[in-house]
């Protein structure tokens, strides 16, 4: 029980402590951040990422689907003779 005790007092101290000192460090982050996330070279890269995903969005989501009526058709045959292959030329990217 004293152990506990000690442990529980040692964690509130440095709470406290962190938290006078680490409200500068969690600005100074938070600044860097924002300036990180400004940068036109990030947006471009942000811009080119999201147009990629929405461009593979349709033929990830037919791939999903039809690996999910593989799946519930192997769970209906009792999953014999239901397995791809290979999985890597079937589900191609």
């Amino acid at each position: 029980m004293k152990n506990k005790l000690v442990f529980a007092a040692g964690m509130a101290a440095g709470y406290v402590l962190g938290a006078r000192a680490g409200r500068a460090s969690y600005e100074q982050i938070k600044v860097k951040a924002n300036e990180l996330w400004s940068n036109p070279k990030v947006q471009d890269k942000v811009s080119q990422a999201s147009e990629t995903v929405k461009a593979k969005a349709p033929e990830v989501q037919a791939q999903a689907e039809q690996a999910l009526k593989k799946a519930q058709s192997a769970m209906h045959r009792g999953g014999d003779n239901g397995a791809a292959q290979s999985p890597s030329d079937e589900y191609k990217i």
